[in-house]
């Protein structure tokens, strides 16, 4: 239905009050407003429903935001916990048996869930030494099973490599290798503009350029899309801006590099780099299975290294599957096009992807078979 807007009588009542016209546009994209539980963060979290919590490839989340789960009540034993966090009740970022367990128990409502990259979680409890509540704040370790439910850097296929992958967790890391999955992110990722030389901005476009806008780590070309390319500080300090210092990386090399500063990717963002090294050949059917993992969306990591550890053929990357006509229909992330089978984000890819003739799982159900040992 098409609306009148009497357009020509506000400018009027515009000019009436001594006011001037201002360009304005009726197509302007309405932002999605941020969710409490991201707003919050300062404030220690925010309590959420057993059915506002989301589970996203795996991951905890709630109204487009990844969170994380834990128990501020650490009862008696708060005074050891404090002392030592790795000690208290774990924090769970994936939809883990644990949870699991805790729901059948009906013990889920004990959790709160934040937007918390820091590691350090409100707690409080009885006190046995100063025979009182007490409340502070203790670095919690993540929870085994989650490492386990998300195979996350391989802790169940890497054997001899669990516990180093537990003591390395870190939740800065987890949120942003995670990105891709969510509509909204930790306000702390957004990278503060100090700490970089006055000049940083030409000294980057003028390395970039040098390396004619391509990735020195996946080689994929980005000409056509050079915002997409980032100069790395290989050492982290953003004033060494010696060229030995620096490196030429696209958005999704640069966030898996040490040092990388909260880098995130947005889906769309990736969607493009995934595209480039298809049409590039940097991806294809002769990509060997090391390379997979450097180059896949780290959410997928832990399962593509399961599936090799059950000796399943080789997926490709950043497959695009195309309709009746020829056209790319759907983009997935991993696929075995011979077997027209794929693993997909959510129900709404599996929908499409069937109407195309293919079957598909969420990252979420391939996660779980090979859990359940299905």
């Amino acid at each position: 239905m098409r609306l009148h807007f009497p357009i020509d009588q506000l400018w009027r009542q515009v000019r009436k009050m001594g006011a001037q016209e201002r360009q304005y546009s009726l197509n302007a994209p309405v932002a999605e407003p941020v969710p409490d539980i991201v707003t919050r963060f300062n404030q220690g979290g925010a309590e959420i429903a057993l059915e506002d919590v989301d589970v996203t490839g795996g991951v905890l989340g709630s109204h487009g935001a990844q969170i994380v789960l834990y128990i501020p009540d650490q009862g008696q034993g708060i005074d050891e916990v404090l002392k030592d966090g790795p000690k208290g009740k774990r924090v769970h970022v994936a939809d883990c048996q644990t949870l699991e367990q805790m729901r059948q128990r009906n013990r889920f409502q004990r959790y709160q869930a934040v937007v918390n990259v820091t590691g350090d979680f409100n707690v409080f409890g009885f006190s046995m030494s100063q025979r009182q509540s007490v409340k502070d704040t203790a670095r919690l370790r993540v929870c085994i099973n989650c490492l386990k439910h998300l195979n996350y850097k391989g802790y169940v296929t890497e054997r001899g490599q669990a516990s180093q992958i537990l003591s390395r967790f870190n939740l800065k890391d987890f949120f942003a290798e995670h990105s891709t999955l969510f509509r909204h992110l930790p306000t702390t990722f957004i990278e503060p503009k100090s700490g970089y030389a006055d000049d940083w901005k030409e000294i980057s476009r003028n390395f970039r350029a040098r390396k004619n806008y391509s990735c020195e780590s996946c080689r994929v070309d980005l000409n056509a899309h050079k915002n997409l390319l980032h100069c790395h500080h290989i050492d982290g300090n953003k004033r060494n801006n010696s060229v030995t210092n620096l490196q030429a990386l696209c958005a999704d090399c640069h966030r898996k590099q040490p040092l990388h500063d909260n880098m995130y990717v947005k889906a769309a963002d990736l969607s493009v780099i995934q595209k480039l090294r298809k049409s590039q050949g940097v991806l294809g059917d002769t990509t060997d299975w090391n390379d997979l993992f450097q180059l896949i969306d780290p959410p997928y990591q832990g399962l593509l290294r399961l599936y090799r550890s059950r000796n399943e053929p080789k997926p490709e990357i950043g497959f695009g599957v195309m309709d009746a006509s020829g056209k790319v229909s759907a983009e997935v992330e991993i696929a075995w096009p011979r077997a027209k089978f794929a693993v997909v984000d959510d129900e709404a890819a599996k929908l499409r992807l069937s109407a195309l003739g293919w079957k598909a799982v969420t990252l979420e159900e391939a996660l779980r078979k090979f859990r359940d040992g299905k």
